[in-house]
């Protein structure tokens, strides 16, 4: 039981002196503060990189895509305005028909 008792205690103990030692700025936290931010910003320039890399692609798939949309419009309409040519068609044939059986028919 003692021995538990001292290893946590020691445990405190080192717990507490590492937290002043870590604010200190001793050479050793100077060097690995240098290391460690130049591999931060290596990091950091390398997530700005990828975002502006999908931001690029991102602007490319939505122009893509608006441009399909166009293309599907204008298809659409061009479909829609065939159909009307193609009633009127069969509307003038079907006046004509009308006329020339009204011409031709014998009312007795």
């Amino acid at each position: 039981m003692k021995k538990k008792l001292t290893v946590l205690l020691a445990i405190a103990v080192m717990s507490m002196s590492s937290v002043y030692a870590a604010e200190a700025q001793g050479p050793i936290s100077r060097w690995l503060d240098n290391v460690t931010g130049s591999v931060a910003q290596k990091e950091q320039k390398a997530h700005q990189k990828s975002v502006k890399r999908q931001q690029k692609l991102a602007a490319k798939k939505k122009a893509r895509e608006e441009k399909l949309a166009k293309k599907k419009a204008k298809a659409k309409q061009k479909q829609l305005e065939r159909q009307k040519k193609a009633q009127e068609q069969k509307n003038k044939v079907q006046k004509k028909r009308n006329l020339i059986k009204e011409l031709f028919s014998t009312d007795d």
